[in-house]
């Protein structure tokens, strides 16, 4: 979450850099500082393919850890009659 909310904070603050903002009479700054914006675009773009590449990671983790069991009630017996079954592998098993 924090890799999504600081990529986001930055992407907004290249955006205003580039546009500005008008009704806050906020004017566009890449005009005067244009090596800080291409840095920053840059960065930005940087910073959301290091997010692509994370979630990418969490995938296949999730995807390895989950493979290895069974899902939940897998092996739930709905017959109703799941005592009588025990028993057998119960007395078998001796």
């Amino acid at each position: 979450y924090l890799l999504v909310t600081s990529c986001s904070a930055a992407a907004e603050l290249v955006y205003l850099a580039r546009e500005g903002d008008r009704e806050v009479s906020w004017g566009e700054v890449c005009s005067y500082f244009g090596r800080f914006c291409g840095r920053a675009t840059v960065s930005v773009a940087l910073q959301a393919a290091a997010l692509l590449c994370f979630v990418a990671l969490s995938l296949v983790s999730a995807f390895r850890v989950f493979r290895e069991f069974d899902a939940p009630g897998a092996h739930v017996d709905c017959s109703g009659d799941s005592d009588s079954k025990q028993a057998q592998e119960q007395e078998e098993g001796r």
